[in-house]
């Protein structure tokens, strides 16, 4: 099970020379994690897995090679490192949260670079480009909620995918209230689907739960409230 330890926003200009991808100066999400040292899934199944939900994971590049030994695995070009599971889960940690903030804020191009500790070993700091830190602490909360559903053998799709494409839709309008049919219809899903969404994020206290004294549909209607980020 991935644990988050902390989460910090700024410029975070020490870490760029890892990856020059980075646009310079670039606002960045940090996260520290604890992954796991003895893996419940092998990671290339865990890649695997994480690619059939989210298939726009197929198109990242990891662009530095490890000094490890390493390769790629799950039909993408995202580097696995031998005999370090600990890392591999925080890699795989940066490419969901990098996919999820592209979906969500449409960016095409985001670059990240994971760092592990050497004491203690399962710890690891998590650089991405985040313009937007609602939109960055929203995602690394739902990132390690599908890490560790992958992790657990839980499906990820559509659940994981919705909750995407409704919040994108939730955000436009925040002071809205909203029922599943009408945000299926903005998010171009069927209404059970947004309702298993809404309730996700209800769940997670990104949404609240409107109350009437009177109401005739007989829906759930919900409040986006976001992170307070």
């Amino acid at each position: 099970m991935i644990q988050v330890h902390s989460l910090s926003f700024g410029r975070f200009t020490q870490v760029e020379p890892l990856n020059p991808a980075f646009t310079s100066g670039s606002r960045k999400l940090r996260i520290t994690v604890d992954t796991e040292i003895e893996p419940r899934v092998p990671d290339a199944r865990l890649l695997e897995r994480l690619a059939e939900a989210l298939p726009g994971l197929k198109r990242h590049q990891c662009r530095a090679e490890s000094a490890q030994a390493s390769h790629r695995a799950g039909g993408t070009r995202i580097l696995l490192v031998e005999s370090d599971s600990s890392a591999n889960q925080a890699h795989l940690l940066e490419h969901v949260m990098l996919e999820m903030l592209s979906a969500l804020d449409h960016v095409p191009r985001l670059s990240g670079v994971t760092c592990a500790y050497g004491s203690p070993p399962e710890r690891n700091d998590i650089f991405v480009e985040c313009a937007e830190p609602e939109s960055g602490g929203f995602v690394a909360l739902l990132a390690v909620e599908a890490m560790n559903a992958a992790l657990g053998g839980q499906p990820l799709a559509p659940l994981y995918p919705d909750i995407v494409a409704c919040t994108r839709v939730l955000r436009s309008q925040p002071s809205a209230p909203w029922d599943a049919s009408r945000l299926g219809r903005l998010a171009a899903l069927p209404p059970v689907r947004a309702a298993a969404a809404l309730q996700f994020l209800s769940h997670t206290g990104l949404t609240e739960e409107e109350t009437y004294a009177l109401n005739l549909s007989g829906e759930p209607h919900y409040r986006f409230v976001g992170t307070g980020h």
